[in-house]
């Protein structure tokens, strides 16, 4: 009891009475209250403003009002540099001068700015400006270290991806594959992102996805798509053969994907602005686009598109007709050897990538990759039926000998 009496009884707080908080949207006479005294934009009265709009008031809470002075006065100390940096390019003579020059000035431009609360919030609501390069550098930085790149580069390793099509990759762009739910079923509208190494439906693939890329550079360069199939075609497992999804079916001859022409869409021109959530187009593709098929009875078939920067980034490539007219045995490393696809780039100048990637990604290991994987079902029938028009093969595993010799029907064997 005595313990009892002596504590102390703590009075409750009136939270009502006092609040450090105010509503994000504001009165007519708050609004007016605070313009004079704040030159920060302030809360708007749509409940989806298209711009950053401060969540508190000017002189609610003080610490928050010198934060962004801090900031604001950071910028302003770095846009001072940046200006200073300019006027020493345009003096600057020699190219190694140069060069260091620009590097310093990319650098201040996007630590000017990447603190900035608009800019962080353009960056989370998609109103980004990609001709700016620092949410250039935080959209790769989002993609690179927020696990989108992760899980790529460990599908398609646990897949074996790499090295059945290629020895390497380091991604330098986000290839996405999207598709139409209207394209099986009508009356949904809506559209779904194909993950890498994710299971898709036979029906899901029968109208050519959309493909597209977001690059982190701004001038336009040339780059070029294939899709195929990895697929183990003999019976000797050691043996693989890649075939495209933009072909016509002219072969049967105990391969796996009865397919005979492989095609690409090359000389495709990519830049952050204008291809930033824009649809790859493929109108004038080598070939139609035949969908998928995996034929019953074989495994999952991994169907794998790659889109490689070419070596000139403005002079379209000639493609050589006896690269595709015979399917069958087509090298995908030859065909990338040949057109010296991926050995664009300097990888010194991608600020997100690590040094030892970016050693590597300069001596051609960059592009886009993506893979996705499927499985015989009732709708490949209606596509050897429909679209390819051949009869469905079947496969299984080879018989077993009979080690015996016909023995067995004998009591003592």
């Amino acid at each position: 009891m005595q313990n009892a009496a002596k504590r102390r009884v703590v009075p409750s707080r009136n939270l009502q009475a006092k609040s450090y908080f105010q509503p994000r949207f504001l009165s007519t006479e708050a609004v007016a209250e605070t313009s004079s005294t704040s030159s920060l934009p302030l809360p708007s009265s749509s409940k989806t403003p298209r711009q950053w709009t401060r969540p508190i008031a000017n002189g609610v809470i003080k610490a928050y009002d010198e934060a962004l002075a801090l900031i604001r006065h950071d910028s302003n100390v770095k846009m001072r540099e940046v200006q200073r940096l300019r006027k020493e390019l345009e003096m600057a003579t020699e190219a190694s001068q140069k060069l260091e020059i620009e590097a310093r000035l990319q650098k201040l431009k996007i630590e000017s700015q990447i603190n900035l609360p608009e800019v962080r919030w353009g960056m989370k609501e998609g109103l980004m400006d990609l001709s700016n390069p620092v949410y250039r550098h935080l959209l790769e930085k989002s993609w690179r270290k927020d696990g989108r790149l992760d899980m790529l580069m460990e599908r398609i390793h646990q897949m074996h991806v790499i090295p059945d099509v290629i020895p390497t990759i380091y991604p330098t762009v986000d290839l996405r594959v999207i598709l139409d739910r209207k394209n099986w079923k009508a009356s949904d509208t809506t559209w779904f992102e194909a993950g890498p190494g994710e299971f898709l439906d036979p029906k899901r693939t029968r109208v050519r996805p959309r493909f597209q890329a977001t690059v982190f550079h701004l001038e336009p360069r040339l780059y070029t798509l294939m899709t195929y199939l990895i697929s183990r075609i003999k019976v000797s497992r050691r043996i693989y053969t890649c075939s495209s999804s933009y072909f016509y079916p002219h072969s049967t001859t105990g391969y796996a994907q009865a397919t005979k022409y492989f095609v690409y869409r090359p000389n495709i021109s990519l830049d952050a602005v204008s291809s930033h959530q824009a649809n790859i187009s493929l109108d004038d593709a080598i070939a139609s686009w035949i969908p998928p098929h995996p034929q019953n009875g074989t495994p999952y078939h991994r169907y794998v598109t790659l889109l490689l920067p070419q070596s000139s980034a403005t002079t379209p490539i000639e493609i050589d007709a006896r690269d595709y007219s015979e399917r069958l045995g087509f090298d995908v490393r030859q065909v990338i050897e040949k057109y010296g696809l991926g050995k664009q780039g300097d990888g010194s100048k991608m600020r997100m990538v690590p040094r030892t990637y970016a050693d590597r990604i300069g001596t051609g290991m960059s592009g886009g990759i993506h893979m996705w994987r499927a499985v015989w079902d009732q709708d490949v029938s209606k596509i050897y039926q429909k679209v390819l028009k051949l009869p469905e093969p079947r496969y299984g595993s080879p018989p077993k000998p009979d080690r015996y010799g016909g023995r067995r029907d004998s009591k003592y064997y």
